[in-house]
């Protein structure tokens, strides 16, 4: 645990990344941030939030217009800053940056989601096959062992959660980790969302403030199941004039899965694997990390 408060201190920048946004942009007391590595439910929990900021229970109420990814690298982020300061609304703001490269208020709330972390791998790897731009490809090569060692050993850069390794997703966990007892920091795990939905929603109308009927969160849940979210993507994509960066946009709710790498890894790719957490994080750490559990 750290004394005082996070500071920004290091700037990130690289395929899709660009912290630089955040040198200007004024964060409001009400504002809610979804703080995860790429592949973890983020979308998912903006989606969440948007529904219970609208008290809707319609996936179609998260729009990346509305609910941006405010340090995206190939986006104009100057637009998208001015687009949330021109909102009324309560804002629900995107980002996959680590704790050290945001700007951190004491009155937003910053929920930060994670994954176990070999789905993310998988989740990702098919994410990047579904991209139009090839900007990722080199990470993901056609042999499942190769580019698993490579997420696994590849080392920390000034990219941030765009090198999609280990220990870019532990980098991430663990600076925001080491301020959790802070009352504004929020751990949500995608395990947890899947185990209990309707709890997870009513826990995150508690952090927000937000008073809910019971029968809304039980809506607000059936909307934001994975066939909820994937069929409003169909719906979606089949509007008349949309584009987007995918060549299946609803491919982009793969599959909802766990364990995506039974069948697929070997028992050395995983010994491997439990190296490296061994190295990397404590047991207690990992317990959360793989399971959303606290020991």
């Amino acid at each position: 645990m750290k004394n005082g408060l996070p500071r920004k201190t290091t700037d990130y920048v690289g395929e899709v990344t660009n912290t630089d946004i955040w040198s200007g942009f004024e964060i409001r007391p009400s504002d809610v941030f979804v703080c995860t590595p790429p592949k973890c439910g983020t979308t998912w929990t903006q989606t969440l939030v948007r529904m219970l900021i609208t008290e809707t229970a319609d996936p179609s109420v998260y729009d990346n217009r509305v609910s941006p990814w405010l340090d995206c690298g190939f986006r104009d982020r100057v637009a998208q800053a001015d687009e949330l300061s021109a909102q009324r609304h309560r804002r629900c703001i995107k980002t996959h940056t680590p704790l050290d490269g945001i700007v951190f208020s004491p009155n937003a709330q910053y929920l930060v989601v994670h994954r176990h972390p070999v789905d993310v791998h998988f989740s990702m790897r098919r994410h990047v096959e579904n991209m139009k731009h090839d900007w990722l490809d080199y990470l993901f090569p056609d042999d499942l062992s190769e580019a698993f060692d490579m997420f696994l050993n590849r080392p920390a850069s000034s990219k941030g959660t765009d090198d999609l390794t280990l220990r870019s997703i532990i980098h991430h966990f663990h600076s925001f980790w080491m301020y959790r007892d802070l009352p504004n920091i929020h751990f949500l795990h995608y395990a947890e969302l899947s185990r209990d939905l309707p709890g997870q929603v009513a826990r995150l109308a508690r952090i927000m403030d937000i008073e809910i009927d019971p029968d809304l969160v039980k809506d607000i849940a059936e909307a934001g199941s994975f066939g909820s979210m994937k069929n409003n993507a169909i719906r979606l994509e089949q509007t008349p004039g949309f584009t987007s960066g995918f060549h299946d946009f609803a491919q982009f709710f793969s599959s909802g899965t766990s364990n995506k790498w039974e069948g697929k890894l070997t028992e050395q790719d995983m010994a491997q694997y439990d190296a490296c957490m061994s190295r990397l994080v404590s047991a207690e750490e990992r317990l959360w990390l793989e399971r959303g559990l606290a020991s």
